[in-house]
C-alpha cells in the first residue's frame, strides 16, 4: 500500500534543504574573503634590495623565527636596487626589534623566495612600526647569479690566453718536479721563520704606508732641493781651485788645533771642571738676566738724567756723610754663603710703583757695620765741639772722623 506524502511534511524538508545551502553559501565565502583577507588588518613595511631575485614573486611569504607572519603586496624593480612592499601582522610586528636583519632567501636554489626576518645579536629595546623602511642585508644567489658571474670571470680571463700560459707553466715545470719540490720546501722553511714576525712586519707596513705619504707631501721641497743641488754642484766644479785651497787650510788648522788640545787638553778639561760650578749657578739664575739687563740700562738712563746727560747741562751731587766699618779681621769678616733665596726679579724691571718690594734678609756677612756703634743717634756727647779729656785707664771715645774711617778706638 502506497504511502501517500502530505504536504505538511515537505515543508520542514525544504526548510532543512535551504538552510544546507544557506549554509555551503556562507562557508563558501568565507573561504573565499579569507583567502583573499578580507579580514586582516595587516600594517605595511617597505624592504629595499641591491636586487629580488628570479623568483621572487608577489604574495611571497613574509616570515620571522620561521613563522610567515605577512606577505609581499608588490615588487618595483629600479635603477639602484629593488623595493617590496609587504604587508605584516600587526602583533607579530611588536615582536620585532627595530634592528631585525632582514634576508631575502629561500631553501633551495630554484626554490621560491621569502623575505625573512631575523633577530640580531643585540635586539633594540624598541620594534619595527608601521612604513618603516628597512634594508636587506643578504640576498640567497641564485643560478642566474652564478652563470653571470661565471660568464663575466670567463670574458676577464680569456680562455684561449689562460690555455697558452697553462701550456707554459706545464712545459716549463715538465721534468722539473725535483727542484719545483725543493722551491716549495725552501718557501715553506722561509714562511715558518717568517711567521713569527708577521706582527712585526703588518706594524712596519702600517708605518710605511705614513712613511711613503710624507714622502709624498715633501717630494715637491726634495725635487727644489736636487734642483738647487745642481746648481750647487756647478759652483762647486766652477771653484775647484778655491775649495782645495780651503780644504788644504782647513787640514792646516785641523794640524794645529790637534796640536793645540794635545800640548792644552789637561788644562782645558780643568779649566771646563772649574767652570762647571759657575755654569750652573749662571744656568739656574738664568731668568734674572733679562731685569738685569733691563735694569742697567733703565739705570744708565736715570744716571745719565742725575748727571746731567741729555736732559741738562752740568752735573748734579748728592754728598753726605756715612759711618764707617771696622777694619777686615779674620776669619770674622769672611763672607757667607747662606743665602737661598733663588732667581727672584721681585717685579723688576718694570716694577709696579703701588707694590712695595719685599724685604730680603741674606745671611752674606755683607754688612759691614755690623757690630759698630751708631756715631749719629746713640753718641753720649754732640758729635762737634771739644773732645772730653781722657780718663785714667780707659780710652777716649771716638772721633766722628776716627768712626767714618773705621777706626774704634784712638791709635796710642
Amino acid at each position: 500500500m502506497a504511502r501517500t506524502v502530505s504536504q505538511s511534511d515537505t515543508v520542514p524538508k525544504r526548510i532543512a534543504a535551504t538552510c544546507l545551502a544557506l549554509f555551503i553559501v556562507v562557508v563558501v565565502a568565507l573561504s573565499l574573503l579569507m583567502f583573499v583577507r578580507a579580514f586582516d588588518n595587516r600594517v605595511p613595511l617597505t624592504v629595499r634590495s641591491d636586487r629580488a631575485g628570479l623568483v621572487m614573486d608577489v604574495d611571497a611569504a613574509v616570515r620571522s623565527r620561521g613563522v610567515e607572519i605577512g606577505n609581499v603586496t608588490g615588487i618595483r624593480q629600479e635603477f639602484d636596487g629593488a623595493t617590496l612592499d609587504i604587508e605584516v601582522d600587526p602583533t607579530a610586528l611588536e615582536a620585532i626589534p627595530a634592528n631585525a636583519d632582514v634576508s631575502i632567501g629561500s631553501n633551495t636554489i630554484f626554490g621560491a623566495k621569502a623575505v625573512n626576518f631575523d633577530p640580531p645579536a643585540q635586539p633594540a629595546d624598541t620594534s619595527l612600526e608601521s612604513g618603516t623602511v628597512v634594508e636587506t642585508s643578504n640576498v640567497t644567489a641564485e643560478m642566474n647569479t652564478l652563470f653571470e658571474d661565471l660568464t663575466d670571470l670567463l670574458q676577464a680571463v680569456e680562455p684561449e690566453k689562460l690555455n697558452s700560459t697553462l701550456g707554459a707553466i706545464s712545459g716549463a715545470v715538465d721534468g722539473r718536479g725535483d727542484q719545483v719540490g725543493q722551491t716549495i720546501s725552501d718557501l715553506d722553511a722561509y714562511l715558518d721563520e717568517i711567521e713569527p714576525q708577521i706582527d712585526t712586519l703588518q706594524r712596519d707596513l702600517a708605518k710605511g704606508s705614513r712613511v711613503a705619504n710624507l714622502y709624498a707631501d715633501v717630494t715637491p721641497d726634495l725635487m727644489r732641493m736636487l734642483d738647487s743641488g745642481t746648481d750647487v754642484g756647478t759652483n762647486v766644479v766652477n771653484n775647484q781651485a778655491r775649495f782645495e785651497q780651503v780644504l788644504a787650510s782647513a787640514i792646516g788648522t785641523g794640524e794645529t788645533g790637534k796640536r793645540l788640545l794635545a800640548e792644552n787638553g789637561d788644562e782645558l778639561v780643568k779649566t771646563l771642571s772649574d767652570l762647571r760650578a759657575s755654569a750652573s749657578l749662571a744656568a739656574e739664575y738664568s731668568p734674572m738676566l733679562t731685569c738685569l739687563i733691563v735694569g742697567l740700562n733703565q739705570g744708565v738712563e736715570g744716571a745719565m738724567s742725575a748727571f746731567g746727560g741729555k736732559d741738562q747741562p752740568g752735573l748734579v751731587f748728592k754728598s753726605g756723610f756715612q759711618q764707617g766699618a771696622h777694619a777686615y779681621e779674620y776669619p770674622e769678616d769672611l763672607p757667607k754663603v747662606n743665602a737661598s733665596t733663588g732667581p727672584n726679579c721681585y717685579g723688576l724691571p718694570f716694577p709696579d710703583p703701588n707694590v712695595h718690594a719685599p724685604f730680603v734678609v741674606t745671611d752674606t756677612g755683607s754688612n759691614p757695620v755690623e757690630g759698630m756703634p751708631d756715631v749719629f743717634t746713640s753718641r753720649p756727647k754732640p758729635l762737634f765741639g771739644p773732645l772730653p779729656p781722657a780718663e785714667p785707664g780707659r780710652p777716649a771715645p771716638p772721633t766722628l772722623l776716627q768712626v767714618m774711617l773705621g777706626m774704634d778706638e784712638v791709635p796710642q
